[in-house]
């Protein structure tokens, strides 16, 4: 007898009620959604290794996690006693032709990070290149499945999706798919972010400043969030931030005292170094101080200059105005609001702002879902501008970039200087400002709000 024909009653049980719970967890809803956002990650996946492989005209293989590089030069002159020697880029790019085989270096690779920063690098260059990576990456989502946890424990219903189905979603916004295949330090970054927001909610100023000053890996993204704490006079998130900046930079100078005050030699010229190096990607640069340089610097270069500084002075303006006429009473509508604002505003006043930086804008959407997690009516964020404006940010942060290369690219093949718009620079600013205007009339409607300072 062929014992492969015959039925086995346990495992057709097994088989029967499979398919029963499968059928039973595919509701229609499901069935629309699910496959649809597989669909949709795939594809952005595959536009990004066509983009990046087209303009490096290297294999894909050789370009993921390729800013993993600067970290592994900070890590490696740590634990080889070459300190004296990490800001020399010249040495760094020695470093990595003779090291990092698995990565290009036909691009900028710069360490320009605190010194201090050596020392948090070096676990993750203890092994090759390709280890450290992946260590590299694993710690990445590990920071980023916190910050989840930390929002949705936070402020998000008790009937919001669970954090690991909130980060395989966080895939789906470009920016967070960036982080990880350039291999960057966004996802602690959003920590830190997420962190600073959730103890200011608290009134636990002291430790929200603490974890605000360990952005000193990337201080222009602490400008914003210091200038409000400046306005309302939050001495104690103050003394915070100073406290971790200051002990940090100590530590450095401990370290290495020539490397700590070469650091701040090249720190005021580093934007500039950038924007002089033609085998950088501006087109990838997202600021207001970065957007009229990619739209004036082919012909004026002195107005672009001047243009970067106005707008970046006007959103600090902005932002000034915004704290002013809100109370400073965290967890209110009103205060959470405005903090969502200041976060995605903050991202634009940044001097310097990446592609994968972008992904930050995971936190003021988070908080803006939170009061329009239900919707009216069944509709997402209540339907009207802000859905509107939310689904144009989405776009803008995906294609924003590519759309800014190819009218360089353009400019360039009809003889013309590279003129480019940066769509997404105009479409946050027009996000926040919404929000803003649902914080403010959170207060209108609130005397109590309107009268406490």
């Amino acid at each position: 007898m062929n014992t492969s024909t015959v039925e086995h009653p346990k495992l057709i049980s097994v088989y029967a009620r499979t398919v029963d719970a499968f059928v039973a967890w595919l509701t229609p809803k499901r069935l629309k959604v699910y496959p649809a956002a597989l669909i949709l990650g795939v594809v952005i996946f595959i536009i990004w290794v066509e983009i990046l492989a087209l303009k490096s005209g290297q294999p894909f293989s050789k370009t993921l996690g390729q800013d993993f590089k600067a970290f592994y030069i900070g890590g490696r002159f740590f634990l080889e006693g070459d300190m004296a020697k990490l800001y020399d880029f010249s040495a760094q790019r020695d470093f990595l032709d003779s090291r990092v085989t698995p990565v290009t270096t036909n691009d900028i690779a710069a360490f320009v990070y605190p010194p201090i920063t050596a020392v948090l690098f070096a676990p993750f260059v203890l092994g090759d290149y390709a280890a450290g990576l992946l260590l590299w990456w694993g710690v990445g989502l590990l920071t980023l499945a916190l910050s989840l946890y930390l929002l949705r424990r936070e402020f998000l219903p008790s009937t919001a999706p669970s954090t690991g189905r909130l980060l395989l979603t966080s895939f789906l916004f470009y920016p967070t798919l960036a982080w990880f295949l350039y291999g960057q330090n966004s996802a602690l970054t959003l920590l830190l972010y997420s962190l600073t927001f959730v103890l200011l909610r608290r009134g636990r100023d002291l430790a929200a400043g603490a974890a605000l000053g360990l952005l000193l890996y990337k201080p222009q993204l602490a400008i914003a969030l210091g200038v409000v704490l400046l306005v309302k006079w939050r001495w104690r998130a103050l003394i915070g931030g100073a406290l971790t900046a200051g002990l940090g930079t100590g530590i450095g100078y401990a370290i290495n005292p020539a490397a700590t005050s070469e650091f701040i030699r090249i720190t005021p010229v580093v934007a500039e170094l950038v924007r002089s190096y033609e085998g950088y990607n501006q087109w990838a640069l997202h600021s207001l101080y970065e957007f009229p340089i990619l739209l004036l610097d082919g012909f004026w270069r002195t107005g672009a200059s001047i243009l970067a500084v106005l707008l970046t002075a006007g959103g600090l303006l902005v932002l000034i105005v915004w704290w002013r006429r809100t109370p400073w009473q965290p967890g209110t509508r009103a205060w959470d609001l405005t903090l969502a604002a200041t976060v995605a505003l903050g991202l634009l006043i940044s001097p310097h702002l990446y592609l994968y930086d972008l992904m930050l804008l995971l936190l003021p959407l988070a908080i803006v879902w939170s009061y329009y997690f239900h919707g009216t009516a069944g509709r997402p964020l209540d339907g009207g501008p802000l859905l509107v404006w939310t689904a144009v940010l989405y776009v803008a942060v995906f294609a924003s970039s590519y759309l800014t290369l190819a009218q360089q690219q353009l400019s360039h093949a009809v003889g013309l200087p590279e003129v480019a718009v940066q769509l997404s620079v105009p479409v946050i600013f027009c996000w926040t400002w919404l929000v803003t205007r649902s914080a403010q009339r959170s207060v209108l409607h609130d005397p109590a709000l309107a009268n406490s300072g």
